[in-house]
């Protein structure tokens, strides 16, 4: 963490795919009753506006940086606020005074997480059997990990799937979302009374939790 900076009242979550950003989020503004902002959220409603998918937007956006931009400065707007929880991929980069926060998981899970909020969505994926379709979804995710990676680091030189960048990182796998925003309120309440800061995890031996519904 970097070290003489103002404590700010400000969080920031990132971490992969169906790692549960939004609902954490959400969970942990309700918490500390702060104020909750979200860069996917922003992103969503662009591309329904101009009529793009995330997989067409991802592929324009390798050249075309124009949402990105609009994405940077609304986050760097963000940072005169106080108390607020921001869901961003990039939120740890463009605020790095924030409490910097990473969701992590087996990518196994983040697949079958995706699949199942899919389907709860009514959205369908072709194949048309479960097996094809959850296999469908993992090429999906580690595709756009790899183009999020890619475009990041030629913008930026900024990797948001490298946990180092963080002071909490959490494997969301076995965690509940009750639990994972419970770490996090706890971690930040400790992070806001220190100087210095020496990044912390948490995770769930195999068999804790039995039922995440993200």
């Amino acid at each position: 963490m970097l070290q003489g900076m103002e404590k700010k009242h400000i969080i920031t979550i990132s971490g992969k795919p169906g790692s549960g950003k939004s609902s954490t989020a959400d969970k942990v503004a309700e918490l500390l009753n702060y104020t909750r902002y979200s860069s996917g959220d922003m992103v969503r409603n662009m591309l329904a506006r101009e009529h793009l998918t995330l997989a067409e937007y991802n592929k324009q956006a390798v050249d075309d940086h124009a949402l990105d931009e609009k994405i940077d400065t609304f986050l760097r707007n963000l940072r005169t606020k106080n108390d607020i929880v921001i869901d961003s991929r990039l939120g740890f980069y463009w605020i790095p005074e924030s409490f910097k926060v990473y969701l992590d998981l087996n990518m196994q899970v983040a697949t079958v997480r995706i699949f199942k909020d899919a389907m709860s969505n009514n959205m369908r994926t072709k194949g048309g059997e479960l097996a094809d379709s959850l296999d469908l979804v993992a090429k999906q995710v580690q595709s756009r990990m790899e183009t999020e990676q890619g475009r990041f680091k030629n913008l930026y030189g900024v990797d948001p799937y490298n946990s180092e960048h963080f002071d909490l990182v959490i494997d969301t796998s076995r965690h509940s979302p009750q639990t994972v925003a419970l770490t996090i309120f706890d971690t930040y309440r400790r992070w806001l009374k220190t100087t210095t800061w020496k990044r912390e995890t948490s995770s769930v031996p195999l068999g804790f939790s039995f039922k995440n519904q993200y």
